[in-house]
C-alpha cells in the first residue's frame, strides 16, 4: 500500500510538473477560445430585446373600508391565474395577435413567454425580439387582445396592469461575458485535458531513475546534454 500511494504521489507531481511547463500553452488556448466566442457573440450572434408586463387580478373591496370583502374573493382569483396563463398562451389570442400585427403566429409563441411570478396573483407577459420596439408592441397587444376576450367571453374585467410594458434601452442576450467565461472554462478544460492525455501516452524515458525502474537494469553512465550556442 505505502509503495502504491509513493508511486502516486510521484506520478501526480510529475504530472504537476508537466502541466506547469505547459503554462503558456494553455493560456494561448484558453484566451483564443475566448478571443473566437466573443468575436462570434458581438459579430454573429444578435442582440435580443425582451420587454415586459405586469398584470393583477384586482380583488373585489367593500365600499365602507375598502379591505377584502371575504376570503372566498382571494381563493376565486388565485385559482383563475393558471387560466389566465393558460389563455394569454393559448392559440386564441395568440393568433389574434400574430393577425394584428401581421404576423406569423408561431413567431408570436416563439418570442413570448408568460410565467405567474411565485407565491403571487401576478402575471408577467415578456416578449424577446431583435426590435425593441416590436418587442413592447407584441406585450401590449397581447394585453389589450387578453382583456378584450376576457370581457366579451368570461365576462371579467376585474384585471389590472401593474406595470407597463416598456422599450428596452439595452440588450436581454446574448450575455457578453458569460459566454468569455464559458469559453475561456472551455479552453482552459480542453488544454489541461490535452495535456493530461500526452502525459498519459508519453511513453519515453527522461532519466536514470525511470530507466533503473523500467528497465530494472542499473545505469553505468549518462551522457550529458549540451545545448547549442
Amino acid at each position: 500500500m505505502e509503495e502504491m500511494n509513493e508511486e502516486l504521489e510521484i506520478n501526480l507531481l510529475d504530472l504537476l510538473e508537466y502541466i506547469k511547463k505547459r503554462i503558456p500553452n494553455i493560456i494561448i488556448v484558453t484566451l483564443v477560445c475566448m478571443i473566437v466566442v466573443g468575436a462570434f457573440t458581438i459579430f454573429v450572434v444578435p442582440n435580443k430585446y425582451t420587454s415586459t408586463a405586469r398584470i393583477f387580478p384586482k380583488l373585489e373591496t367593500s365600499s365602507d373600508s375598502g379591505t377584502v370583502s371575504s376570503t372566498s374573493s382571494i381563493s376565486v382569483n388565485t385559482s383563475m391565474i393558471n387560466n389566465y396563463v393558460e389563455l394569454i398562451s393559448g392559440t386564441t389570442i395568440l393568433g389574434e395577435v400574430a393577425d394584428t400585427l401581421d404576423m406569423d403566429r408561431s413567431e408570436i409563441e416563439d418570442c413570448i413567454n408568460v410565467t405567474n411570478e411565485s407565491d403571487t396573483m401576478i402575471i408577467n407577459i415578456s416578449a424577446t425580439t431583435t426590435d425593441p420596439k416590436l418587442s413592447k408592441e407584441i406585450v401590449d397587444t397581447v394585453i389589450d387582445i387578453f382583456y378584450t376576450e376576457i370581457k366579451d367571453k368570461l365576462d371579467v374585467e376585474n384585471m389590472i396592469t401593474v406595470d407597463e410594458a416598456e422599450v428596452a434601452t439595452s440588450p436581454s442576450s446574448p450575455n457578453f461575458f458569460r459566454n468569455l467565461a464559458i469559453a475561456g472554462l472551455i479552453g482552459l478544460v480542453i488544454s489541461c485535458g490535452y495535456c493530461f492525455m500526452m502525459f498519459m501516452l508519453d511513453t519515453h524515458i527522461h532519466n536514470k531513475e525511470e530507466a533503473e525502474k523500467y528497465l530494472e537494469i542499473p545505469v553505468i553512465g549518462v551522457i550529458p546534454y549540451f545545448e547549442d550556442r
